[in-house]
């Protein structure tokens, strides 16, 4: 089987230039990558990744973790965490955990022994377990802001839902039902409750609340008890695209029109928000910008929690009520 140094002899160049090359990091000319990827074809080299974190400690392996969390927002944060991980060098590998904290245990057994660089946790928080589990493995949540406890990248989400309830009542929107996600969501579900009610409460409207889990199948029937509760709702905020872009289905299911009858407001400005009609106003998180910004605090070594800037993007599901 071919070594790295035998590669590095038929390309006429170092072994430390044939390890930039094949993990794609800088420092070399095209005519010098064209002749160790020759190299690398003729000799059938493949790197052994393994043999390499055994020797450094650390393998060119990251990990992903993506408990109880819509697809939608996953791969947006992965598609951030794979643009700059492959910039590295690393390869990514992800695990889908459910709800389950034995899963994510499990998984971060694994990685742990594989010695990854660092595991990028989305929409979960660290516990102690997890970090007593990944031993020196380096963890970072995003799309959840998790305090000062352990690292995470994230966006005020109550002042993100202040923010929203502000912009549907400055439209003229009084009746404005939300659609919350899981009671048992307390850093961010919890917090984006409290911006609501904050704002209503300010401007002396009454708020009703219905819940749902943040997929898209518990939207339909958790609107159906807001309009039971008030048949004349003129907005629902839901605080998830995928529960947003059902209410807009269910809405026009029942016979009413979006915006001029209901106006409907998401959360996350995933790509399923683009892909319901008309398309969903929502609040964006900078998904892909948080998943960037993880590999480069893990890799780093910063394990500095930040907070992001979110904004508020008006599409065609959100409009003034109709004067009748």
């Amino acid at each position: 089987m071919a070594t790295i140094r035998d590669v590095a002899r038929r390309a006429g160049v170092s072994p430390a230039t044939v390890s930039r090359v094949v993990n794609g990091l800088p420092g070399f000319s095209s005519a010098t990558e064209e002749r160790v990827r020759e190299a690398v074809e003729q000799l059938g080299y493949e790197p052994d990744t393994l043999a390499r974190g055994l020797k450094t400690m650390q393998s060119s392996v990251m990990g992903v973790l993506a408990p109880a969390v819509s697809d939608a927002l996953a791969s947006e944060v992965m598609s951030g965490v794979e643009s700059a991980a492959r910039q590295q060098g690393y390869s990514v590998v992800l695990g889908r955990t459910g709800a389950g904290s034995e899963y994510a245990l499990g998984y971060l057994r694994s990685l742990k022994t594989f010695r990854a660089a660092g595991v990028v946790l989305i929409s979960a928080a660290i516990t102690p377990e997890m970090r007593r589990v990944a031993g020196r493995v380096p963890l970072i949540s995003v799309a959840i802001r998790d305090g000062a406890t352990f690292p995470s990248l994230a966006i005020d989400d109550e002042k993100a839902a202040y923010d929203a309830t502000v912009h549907l009542l400055r439209l003229g929107h009084r009746r404005i039902g939300l659609l919350a996600g899981d009671v048992g969501s307390v850093l961010v579900n919890a917090p984006r409750e409290r911006g609501y009610l904050r704002a209503m409460r300010e401007a002396g409207a009454s708020p009703i609340l219905e819940r749902g889990n943040s997929l898209y199948d518990s939207a339909p029937p958790a609107l159906g008890r807001l309009l039971e509760r008030d048949p004349d709702l003129t907005a629902v905020f839901a605080l998830s695209d995928e529960m947003g872009a059902a209410v807009v289905n269910e809405l026009q299911r029942r016979g009413r029109r979006v915006p001029e009858d209901v106006s409907v407001l998401g959360f996350d400005n995933t790509r399923t928000s683009r892909h319901v009609h008309p398309a969903l106003s929502t609040v964006a998180q900078p998904l892909e910008r948080m998943g960037e910004l993880a590999v480069q605090s893990l890799l780093d070594g910063t394990g500095r929690s930040k907070i992001l800037p979110h904004r508020l993007i008006e599409r065609g599901s959100t409009s003034r009520p109709r004067r009748d």
